[in-house]
């Protein structure tokens, strides 16, 4: 549409060009004007796209540990947690070089899907044991049947820690008072869920569900752990101190 106007503007201002009086000179300059005017119309109508073109951000879900602590007793320790680690996980590794020679039979390499994210990692690394591995996409798939039977919209849980190397455990010990030296997830069968934040998923065109606060979506997360810990599937240790579920698989 406006380069049809601007089609139009240019030919009127060269039909002009054959007259020379004041006033010819002057409906010269207004065209003039009229042009540099559609340009940056123009310009500006390229830059900024439509609203259909817009990318959409994720949708944060945030709020602190609501009664979680109370509703689900998640206080299986360290200790307890240690023991399943040494007997289902790998050797622990010295440091992320020598993890490329225990990848190919010990190690899972876990990416972000649809129904989890994988936070930017600073002191671990997105390697999983096939049985952790397993683990977490259970927990996934049935935290999203749960959103579904609730007729709610899809929402990605967000794993912040996975396999941590012995340097990566000295490096936190020195930053986060909470770490501990003799670490579950320097075997790799141990990750961290975020209760804190979840992020809705744009990308079900097939269902759309009705928007979720955090206390129903931490509360759905609750419940899927509960049940797969009932089941001896896992353990599982609410965090306080960082804001997260801290859960070891037992196979």
């Amino acid at each position: 549409m406006l380069t049809n106007y601007m089609f139009l503007v240019i030919f009127l201002y060269f039909c002009t060009m054959k007259k020379s009086n004041y006033n010819i000179t002057m409906a010269r300059l207004l065209l003039t004007v009229v042009a540099m005017a559609v340009a940056v119309v123009m310009v500006f109508s390229y830059a900024h796209p439509s609203e259909n073109a817009t990318v959409r951000k994720p949708i944060k879900v945030m709020g602190g540990s609501a009664n979680i602590k109370a509703m689900y007793r998640f206080h299986d320790i360290n200790d307890t947690q240690i023991v399943a680690a040494q007997n289902f996980g790998i050797e622990p590794l010295k440091a992320r070089i020598n993890i490329d020679s225990a990848l190919t039979s010990q190690l899972q390499m876990v990416e972000t899907s649809n129904a989890f994210k994988i936070d930017k990692l600073t002191h671990s690394v997105p390697y999983l044991t096939p049985g952790a591995a397993q683990l977490l996409h259970t927990i996934a798939g049935n935290f999203q049947d749960k959103l579904r039977n609730q007729g709610l919209a899809q929402y990605q849980f967000i794993v912040t820690s996975l396999l941590r190397t012995e340097d990566d455990v000295r490096r936190l010990v020195r930053v986060n008072r909470n770490a501990v030296r003799k670490s579950c997830h320097m075997y790799a069968t141990t990750f961290d869920i975020a209760y804190n934040c979840f992020e809705k998923v744009d990308s079900m065109p097939d269902f759309e569900g009705a928007d979720a606060n955090h206390r129903i979506l931490v509360n759905t997360l609750g419940e899927t752990l509960k049940e797969l810990r009932d089941s001896n599937r896992c353990y599982v240790k609410f965090e306080r101190g960082q804001p997260c579920f801290h859960i070891t698989t037992r196979q």
